[in-house]
């Protein structure tokens, strides 16, 4: 499937902001790498967020989300992508921190939100983000 992706620019991330609502912890507006965000640990502060994988052409490859608990953050779902080798394209990643306490089937509609419009090339699946739904892939830690 080839499919045209969109651009991980400024305006899709403000987007992607809106998109999660109340539930934004913050912006983080600078784009980070995998190298960043395995080894510098630019994101071990978010333990629950929505974020963005985009290639060395600037598009949007991935958007996945993260709901961790104690010591483990956004970083290790990503390193988790990285080591499974769905990460190889990635070279610039921008992350929608949320608040903590975000039930994670709101973490999972707001993921779906932003999937649906940012429309990444390689994301096969994305959680419904309609209420009353069960969103895909409800699993308690990702």
């Amino acid at each position: 499937m080839n499919r045209q992706g969109r651009a991980l620019s400024k305006q899709a991330y403000d987007t992607a902001c809106d998109l999660a609502g109340a539930a934004l912890l913050r912006r983080v507006p600078a784009a980070a790498t995998l190298l960043q965000v395995a080894e510098e640990k630019v994101w071990s502060e978010f333990s629950t967020a929505v974020y963005i994988g985009a290639d060395s052409n600037n598009t949007i490859r991935y958007v996945g989300s993260a709901v961790r608990s104690g010591r483990s953050n956004v970083g290790d779902r990503i390193q988790e992508h990285a080591r499974a080798g769905r990460a190889a394209c990635w070279t610039r990643l921008m992350v929608v921190p949320l608040s903590a306490d975000t039930e994670a089937s709101l973490v999972r509609r707001i993921e779906g939100r932003i999937g649906a419009v940012l429309l990444p090339i390689d994301t096969l699946r994305l959680p419904t983000f309609r209420r009353g739904r069960r969103p895909t892939g409800t699993s308690a830690l990702r």
